[in-house]
């Protein structure tokens, strides 16, 4: 199944649109109003119409993810998303995907730090043949061990893969230098010794703790009647009894005061180096700010990574930078791939375009084509009708619909002062990991 994996965020590219002299980037208007309601027992059900297609997107979410994970089951949450697909006492396995298949759908399931989601998007006229096998998998997984086995071992793999390529092991190692002890410094798919020693029981368990009313979103959207399928939907769960949710007491993990550097020689080529710092979380105020700055940072080809460290100096291969809000801290991380001759040049440019962000204030001129990036990339997103239930449901699980609805506002209500003010507040110590070419 599709996972979210570090680089801490699936990353859609966005396409540089030509910018205005104001900071502020008018777009053609896109409707985001929602629909949303809760249920007696707690399963929240929000609606979007959108009738451009004849298509409507299932998506279920569920407010759990590798954050939730004990301690020694790390692995857990994305071992269950793979078991949904393994049928219940009415569905044989594989009968699922044949269905989906036959009426031209698709289909998938990713798992992150935060949420696990699973969706289809089918032509409209076939919610009523898909929906209810969906809500019998969510109700009703079948957890046979045989497949369990054969889960765990696809999962093995696909961890023995990620080891093995290098950008990969270089975020993932560098999440392991950076946070302390908060379970996000763990991979999502968690560690082979972890995946193979979950059981029946311990997979059971952790669906029966998380996956309750009160901790789902039904998102569907598309063209749709909102009162028919709120009327379908609430009918399908108002069975389910609403469970109270474990007390986490996360740890936090504050900016850092100290550099953090470790460094592996590997079968490699090119260099590798992962370079960043704590950032904020999900419910910050900052966290617009900070998506702004990410994006002037390395997004399009007139962004300062891509324009000065690979365009003007060619000291690098290729690099990107990514911010993570999550829910409890947020990340940003810088990985940049370069010859092995040039890795130092490169770290050291790199060191000085992040110090440039705190010293001199973003001209209006960058700060509008930031804007203009951001707001263009995500009025097209919202054509992909799986993308319009994506960023609903990522911004519930982030207790804010408004990351949806109010997306443009936010974003230009973004100065020039307030990304030089994150950038020298969270921009103190710098955390870097390193793959090298073995000598």
């Amino acid at each position: 199944m599709k996972k979210v994996m570090l680089l801490w965020l699936v990353a859609g590219s966005l396409l540089l649109v030509a910018c205005t002299p104001s900071a502020n980037v008018p777009l053609p208007a896109h409707e985001k109003s929602l629909s949303v309601h809760e249920l007696p027992n707690g399963l929240t059900i929000t609606l979007k119409e959108q009738h451009a297609l004849p298509l409507v997107t299932i998506q279920f979410w569920i407010r759990v993810g590798s954050r939730n994970e004990p301690n020694g089951q790390q692995g857990i949450a994305h071992i269950f998303e793979h078991i949904w697909f393994k049928g219940t006492a009415t569905q044989p396995v594989g009968s699922f995907h044949r269905s989906v298949e036959s009426v031209g759908g698709e289909l998938n399931a990713m798992t992150s730090h935060d949420w696990t989601m699973y969706f289809v998007t089918v032509p409209r006229d076939k919610f009523n043949v898909i929906f209810p096998l969906m809500v019998d998998l969510l109700k009703n997984p079948a957890f046979n061990e045989t497949e369990i086995e054969k889960e765990k071992e696809v999962v093995t793999e696909e961890q023995r893969f990620q080891y093995n390529e290098p950008e990969r092991y270089t975020d993932e190692q560098f999440g392991l230098l950076l946070l302390d002890s908060h379970p996000y410094r763990h991979p999502i798919i968690g560690y082979k010794d972890t995946i193979l020693s979950q059981t029946k029981e311990t997979i059971s368990s952790f669906y029966d703790t998380w996956y309750v009313p009160n901790n789902m979103n039904i998102v569907v959207a598309g063209d749709i009647d909102s009162d028919e399928i709120l009327q379908t939907v609430s009918a399908a769960f108002s069975d389910l009894a609403p469970k109270e949710l474990p007390a986490i007491d996360f740890p936090k993990e504050p900016p850092r005061t100290d550099v953090r550097y470790n460094s592996s020689f590997r079968n490699v080529g090119y260099a590798y180096s992962a370079l960043g710092y704590i950032a904020p979380n999900a419910r910050s105020p900052d966290k617009y700010p900070f998506i702004v700055l990410n994006t002037l940072f390395s997004v399009g080809d007139s962004s300062r990574m891509n324009r000065i460290l690979k365009q003007e100096k060619e000291i690098i291969v290729r690099g990107n930078s990514v911010y993570a809000p999550l829910m409890d801290t947020g990340v940003f991380e810088t990985l940049i791939v370069t010859e092995p001759e040039k890795r130092a040049q490169a770290i050291a440019e790199l060191l000085l375009q992040i110090q440039r962000l705190k010293t001199e204030p973003v001209t209006p001129q960058e700060l509008a084509r930031a804007k203009a990036v951001l707001l263009s990339g995500n009025l097209r997103s919202q054509e992909d009708l799986f993308q319009v239930g994506f960023d609903i449901g990522e911004a519930w699980v982030r207790g804010d619909l408004g990351d949806y609805t109010e997306l443009e506002t936010r974003v230009n209500a973004v100065t020039s002062a307030d990304v030089q003010r994150v950038a020298q507040n969270y921009f103190t110590q710098h955390t870097l990991y390193e793959v090298k070419p073995k000598p």
